[in-house]
């Protein structure tokens, strides 16, 4: 089917629980149907439908009931002919199936294409689809509840729409959205018509309650004419002019509408279509072997691999086309390993010399860099810290000339001469006269100055200024750099 896929750039990654959208198959009035996809350990991966409940529907009861009826009625159909429902959830963006996904089309878009292009559909392939339907429809009519009772069920919407034809060459059958069963939990309200009214046997559109499978035989009957007549058959213009045909007119004669219709196959068909039901087929699985019967003798009963030839020859292009541009989209979704972890400068204080990319992906920092890489790495100190750094180095230089000045104004005798004081003028050695020493040079720290007093008052050498934000690079014994405000 056409598929519009999802725009991850503009939309984010799509992922209802454990499945990420890949493309939007169809949309109707009560759910989207998307193409999913499954992935797992291993490289395993898995392509499904999943078909979700419109968010706006989500607190409608009634339509929450149907939705949750068709997951639990189509989950217990196990044949080939069915499409199989492989679980029901509830996520936070609403209710889901998935379901089994189906490359092919719908029986209707192989109808429209060939209209489109003044052809029909061969006979000996239609027959092929109308049997696997009907294969389908049987059992779903014979299905049994967990007690081993007959669940009643009746599709009530068989239409060409919900018949898709894979290109594996086989027919399912689909959406069971509106079947009527006795175990239903949504019902249908007094004078509400559930389907479409122009494959709606009499019964059903008269809105009769009593409602059994030769209801879906009809409407299998009425698929069956139009695809051999390659027109519609109580089709028209408004609803209300169609639910009259439905009820009223008179159902041509297949082979009278289109000649080129063997009469044996036309016998078959009318029967399906009789109005009173007790005429028609009583089961799918009857219609099934009659008409089974008259195309094998007519020489027109295509097999599953012819089926499968001609969906290919109709839809190949498309179909590989698709394949294409969801293998494309797969391998961009996919998180690029190649490249290289790299911050830029203003992003990040930190050199992309000093990152490794392992092999698992994760960033890990390199070994502590020295203190030559820190000063290249660290951005350099704003103007005006260090105008203010000065300031205050300035004001300090001053508060200490000020104090040694009224020290040096003060009473008593001083004391003894500092380490620093002897390192300036030795004494003279015993065995050598020598001249009176010169004055000493002055010295950075004065003898005069009482050692307490020097180091209460002296400033404490500088420690390095702390980072703001205290990040630390390279973990135990790293250089602090400046941490990234902005991070």
């Amino acid at each position: 089917m056409p598929a519009r896929l999802i725009d991850v750039d503009h939309e984010g990654r799509q992922l209802v629980d454990r499945y990420e959208l890949v493309a939007e198959i169809a949309s109707g009035g009560m759910a989207t149907v998307f193409l999913a996809r499954l992935s797992g350990v291993g490289g395993f991966q898995r392509m499904v439908a999943i078909k979700r409940l419109h968010p706006h529907l989500a607190g409608d009861q009634e339509f929450v009931d149907m939705f949750l009826d068709e997951a639990r009625l189509a989950a217990g159909i196990h044949h080939p002919n069915v499409v199989s429902i492989l679980e029901v959830g509830a996520s936070p963006r609403g209710y889901y199936l998935v379901m089994e996904y189906i490359e092919g089309d719908t029986l209707a878009r192989l109808l429209a294409r060939a209209a489109t292009s003044s052809q029909r559909v061969p006979e000996p392939i239609v027959i092929r689809v109308v049997l696997d339907m009907l294969a389908g429809l049987h059992a779903a009519h014979e299905l049994k509840d967990e007690a081993g009772q007959p669940t009643s069920l009746v599709h009530r919407d068989v239409s060409p729409q919900n018949l898709l034809v894979g290109v594996d060459g086989v027919c399912r059958i689909t959406d069971f959205g509106v079947a009527r069963a006795a175990t239903r939990l949504a019902g249908t309200r007094v004078g509400q018509l559930k389907g479409k009214i122009a494959y709606m046997a009499p019964e059903q559109a008269l809105g009769q309650t009593d409602l059994d499978r030769r209801a879906d035989v009809f409407a299998a009957g009425i698929v069956l004419w139009e695809v051999l007549a390659g027109r519609r058959l109580f089709k028209s213009e408004n609803e209300a002019a169609t639910l009259s045909r439905v009820l009223n007119d008179p159902i041509p004669v297949l082979h009278e509408a289109a000649p080129h219709v063997d009469p044996a196959l036309s016998e078959i068909v009318m029967k399906a279509l009789e109005r009173d039901r007790d005429k028609r087929y009583a089961t799918a699985a009857e219609f099934a072997d009659a008409l089974e019967r008259v195309a094998t003798a007519l020489g027109k009963l295509a097999a599953p691999k012819e089926l499968a030839q001609y969906v290919t020859g109709v839809l190949g292009a498309e179909i590989e086309q698709q394949r294409d541009a969801v293998r494309a989209w797969l391998a961009r979704s996919e998180p690029s390993q190649a490249a290289p972890f790299v911050r830029s400068a203003v992003a990040s204080s930190v050199s992309s010399a000093a990152m490794v990319v392992p092999g698992e992906g994760d960033l890990t920092v390199a070994e502590p860099l020295s203190k030559s890489q820190v000063t290249v790495l660290a951005p350099p100190a704003p103007k005006r810290t260090g105008l203010l750094i000065g300031v205050a180095a300035a004001l300090l230089v001053g508060g200490v000339l000020l104090f040694l000045l009224g020290r040096s104004t003060g009473s008593g005798p001083g004391p003894a001469p500092t380490a620093a004081a002897v390192a300036v003028a030795p004494s003279p050695t015993p065995s050598a006269r020598s001249e009176p020493a010169p004055p000493a040079a002055p010295s950075a720290v004065s003898p005069a100055i009482d050692p307490a007093a020097s180091a209460s008052a002296a400033p404490a050498p500088k420690k390095p200024a702390k980072p703001v934000g205290g990040g630390k690079l390279g973990g135990k014994g790293g250089e602090e750099l400046p941490s990234n405000p902005y991070r």
